[in-house]
């Protein structure tokens, strides 16, 4: 993982060009909060520092990650509840709350505050409920990850047009849409479903064992078939299937190597089973691709 940044946050106005794609970022942070120090930390807007035990309420949405820690969280529609690293929470727009580390221990939070009409629809929808927004197993999703990534956005650390802020703000939230239907046991199974289409869709993929791919991730063979349909949709052969599929349909696209050659490299027994398995899932030969290609 990346290192974690140093303690930072940014507030950023809503423009015309960011809105337009749906969903914007409005303010991010980092805070390393050691134990026995006074939440939270000076220097932010009158509208966003609060006291604990006056709360606030926000008219935007703020999505929290703790990788470290604990403390206590309250909100309107939720009694207080404690909040432990590797715990994510949300805050809804218009909802009261109040929320800060242990002081004996303090704790390390990311936070990004988001609004568009891509947020408000998913809350409209139901995606997220008030009376439920503390969630397990956030480390397994990915999602301090992908904090680290608008971290260096907004530091400058890395390239950021509008489209690319836009970009990572909905991956977030993308990843946030998983967390309603997970507990702890059922996070490290996404988990290990990510790094199995992680290792299938690889280069070397065409070469891989599925029955050794299941013991390496801990699971019979049985079982991974299973899970691996409910979160995928494609079976684990399928889903292997479709990746040698798409490089072979790049290979005939960018190469001229023979027919037979491009089965080989893909991981097909022969031309011949190449050509029948791209006709059913393509509807077309290779060869006729390759000329339509061409033209």
């Amino acid at each position: 993982m990346t290192q974690d940044p140093k303690n930072y946050f940014v507030y950023l106005p809503s423009t015309p060009e960011r809105s337009r794609w749906g969903v914007e970022i409005l303010g991010a942070g980092f805070t390393d909060f050691p134990p026995k120090k006074g939440y939270p930390p000076e220097g932010h807007p009158s509208d966003h520092s609060f006291d604990f035990k006056k709360g606030r309420t926000l008219r935007s949405f703020q999505i929290l990650c703790i990788t470290s820690g604990q403390g206590t969280l309250e909100t309107a529609s939720c009694s207080r509840q404690k909040i432990t690293a590797g715990t994510v929470f949300l805050l809804f727009p218009g909802e009261w709350h109040t929320y800060r580390p242990d002081p004996k221990t303090g704790w390390v939070e990311h936070w990004i505050e988001l609004d568009g009409s891509i947020p408000r629809q998913l809350i409209n929808d139901g995606l997220w409920q008030k009376n439920r927004c503390v969630f397990a197993g956030g480390a397994a999703t990915g999602i301090a990850s992908a904090f680290q990534n608008i971290h260096l956005i907004l530091q400058g650390k890395k390239g950021a047009r509008v489209s690319e802020m836009s970009a990572a703000a909905y991956g977030l939230l993308a990843l946030c849409a998983d967390l309603p239907v997970l507990d702890a046991s059922r996070a490290d199974v996404l988990r290990k479903v990510r790094l199995a289409e992680q290792q299938l869709s690889a280069p070397d993929a065409r070469q891989t064992d599925l029955e050794t791919l299941a013991k390496e991730l801990g699971w019979g063979y049985s079982y991974f078939r299973r899970v691996f349909k409910e979160q995928t949709g494609l079976s684990p052969w399928q889903y292997c299937l479709n990746s040698r599929l798409d490089y072979a349909r790049r290979l005939l696209s960018s190469s001229s190597h023979t027919l037979d050659r491009i089965a080989e490299m893909a991981g097909f027994s022969s031309g011949f089973h190449l050509s029948n398995a791209f006709k059913k899932s393509f509807g077309i030969s290779p060869g006729q691709w390759r000329k339509d290609e061409g033209r």
